[in-house]
């Protein structure tokens, strides 16, 4: 096990890599570990590629793995700036509401040309 949680991003999205650099900005306590899943070995992701490039993945440091939006939530827990919202994404309704916005915004960061959702090599 790790101290931190890690984030496992999309190298290849320039949505992904602004995502990661606004959390890691906030992170002035150093909390979160980042790591690009596209450069990352398959067996070190805590889910497989293919899920990997469809929402961000968290390996936490108890070595659960979160996906999409709950990873995106508890990132932004481990942050000074990020907690108070974070405390109320785990209210239910807006729980809903983040979890429909984050599916949303992956959806269609999948359809957008400059992110490529084959890793590298994948040709």
């Amino acid at each position: 096990m790790t101290s931190r949680d890690t984030l496992y991003f999309d190298g290849q999205c320039n949505l992904c890599r602004r995502s990661i650099r606004i959390i890691r900005a906030l992170d002035w306590l150093n909390r979160l570990q980042f790591k690009d899943s596209t450069i990352t070995e398959e067996n070190e992701l805590p889910v497989p590629r293919d899920e990997s490039l469809v929402g961000i993945p968290m390996r936490t440091r108890d070595g659960d793995a979160l996906l999409g939006f709950p990873a995106v939530r508890r990132a932004l827990l481990q942050t000074p700036l990020g907690c108070i919202p974070a405390l109320l994404l785990y209210i239910p309704g807006f729980s809903h509401i983040g979890r429909r916005v984050y599916n949303r915004i992956a959806a269609r960061r999948a359809r957008n040309a400059v992110c490529s959702m084959e890793p590298p090599g994948a040709d």
